[in-house]
């Protein structure tokens, strides 16, 4: 099969798996990590299970080290039940420390008979937007990264700036001074942010400065609900920057 046939057959796999996904979205997933970050299960030549192994570094006390998200974990509805997402999962994690966010609830059971482990303590809440702070304004991608590193505990797993141009239709980075940094998406009148560090309480200021009236808001916390499973990466390890 050529190499454009392949990629579109990828495309087609990754589509059966996740109908909806927006087309803007799996153009620009595949143009940045298409071929050299797939994992693919062939029969026939042709991409029968697949996944994305994406960069994506984690930083321990002792430093920074290789780590992997995956994502878009597909098979084929003809070839399901036979193992061929945990033998792509499991090739990966022999690789280096590897993490994901499962797509729903009951998913956490089928990884952890891969051998995930939960990570990524967290907690969700929201409300309505206040006044904005004065303070607020957005960020590029490279400042935001920088006061990530500033506020964000460790471990940590931190995305990279091509894995965070993801984020840049429908989304963004802001901050309020120097006491917080957001990821965030806009939907309709609610600010989602994906990412919030420092401090919660500024959270109703930065969702009016960017257009909404309400606000709902993920953040690391000791002792929350994982957000995520790992293979290799520790336990409290705070990841939030998902493509869900």
């Amino acid at each position: 099969m050529l190499m454009e046939d392949f990629k579109n057959a990828c495309v087609d796999l990754y589509n059966t798996a996740f109908p909806g996904e927006p087309e803007a979205f799996t153009q620009a997933l595949f143009a940045r990590y298409y071929p050299e970050h797939i994992r693919t299960v062939c029969e026939n030549g042709r991409p029968i299970s697949m996944l994305f192994s994406i960069p994506y570094p984690l930083i321990t006390a002792n430093g920074e080290q290789e780590a992997h998200y995956l994502y878009g974990v597909a098979t084929h509805p003809d070839h399901r039940g036979k193992g061929l997402a945990k033998q792509l999962l499991a090739a990966e994690a022999a690789r280096y420390p590897v993490f994901l966010r499962p797509m729903s609830e009951t998913l956490f059971d089928f990884y952890a008979k891969a051998g995930f482990s939960p990570i990524s303590p967290i907690e969700h809440f929201g409300g309505p937007a206040q006044p904005a702070d004065g303070h607020c304004r957005l960020l590029c991608a490279k400042e935001y990264l920088s006061m990530r590193k500033a506020l964000a505990p460790i471990p940590i797993c931190v995305p990279t700036e091509i894995f965070l141009s993801l984020y840049q239709n429908g989304g963004g980075f802001a901050c309020c001074g120097k006491d917080a940094a957001v990821l965030y998406e806009k939907h309709g009148e609610a600010i989602l942010f994906k990412e919030f560090w420092g401090c919660a309480s500024l959270a109703p200021h930065l969702a009016t400065f960017l257009g909404g009236s309400r606000f709902e808001l993920r953040r690391y916390r000791p002792g929350g609900d994982p957000f995520g499973v790992g293979i290799g990466i520790p336990a409290d390890a705070a990841f939030l920057a998902a493509l869900d």
